[in-house]
């Protein structure tokens, strides 16, 4: 972490010294209006995310707000698609009852693989839309009385979610000459997900529903142009 702050503040220093001298221009710099950025070679990249899920209980109609945490690494290629996959988990208190027992938990947990199409890389912006199709399990915690502390019974089903959405994100500006602002930004994200899974008895709260999410972005793509600007000057 200590060698990457360094880096952050170097790249930063160079970049204010040599703005005025022999410094490329960035690609983003050299856009025309209604071109797109687009990486020259496939490019890693990895991303944490976290999404507010609305999961829907279909005896009351009512939507559940929980957290679903996960990260997400692939590559992002030329022709501006993001191939990659995924992992996620939720834990949800709930309850229903389940051949003589009540529901006290559930959790989901389960990796996926995605493909993320660009329709705009601008300076500034960029909107995509991730389709996810992944594989897991579900797993219900069950007790038999509100007395018992203990679960009296684990029982796990296999899941798979499907997930298609929409990501908008706003790139941030270098800052008086301070190019590592560039790699950052702010993402917003929304979707639905459906869940095949076997069906729990009475009443059950499905794992389906809208999402939402709003985060730090980081666009290793131009920390990977600036870096190589940086060695080339060494």
């Amino acid at each position: 972490m200590r060698a990457f702050l360094f880096f952050i503040l170097l790249t930063g220093f160079t970049g204010r010294v040599s703005a005025q001298s022999e410094s490329p221009p960035s690609a983003a710099d050299t856009l025309q209006p209604g071109e797109n950025e687009r990486p020259e070679k496939p490019k890693f990249i990895a991303e944490t995310d976290q999404r507010f899920f609305f999961f829907k209980n279909p005896a009351t109609n009512v939507r559940a707000q929980t957290n679903v945490w996960g990260a997400r690494a692939g590559f992002l290629l030329p022709i501006n698609v993001k191939v990659g996959v995924g992992y996620y988990f939720t834990n949800q208190r709930t309850h229903g009852n389940w051949d003589g027992y009540n529901l006290r938990a559930r959790r989901l947990s389960y990796g996926t693989l995605y493909i993320e199409p660009y329709y705009f890389r601008r300076k500034y912006w960029e909107l995509s839309s991730p389709l996810e199709i992944g594989a897991g399990t579900a797993r219900y915690e069950l007790d038999r009385g509100l007395a018992d502390e203990n679960p009296a019974e684990i029982r796990r089903m296999l899941a798979f979610p499907l997930g298609l959405g929409a990501s908008f994100s706003v790139k941030f500006p270098p800052l008086w000459g301070f190019k590592p602002t560039r790699w950052f930004g702010i993402n917003f994200m929304t979707g639905y997900r459906w869940t095949i899974q076997q069906r729990v008895p009475s009443n059950p709260n499905t794992f389906n529903g809208f999402y939402y999410s709003i985060s730090p972005a980081i666009f290793l793509d131009r920390f990977y142009e600036d870096f190589k600007v940086w060695r080339n000057r060494k």
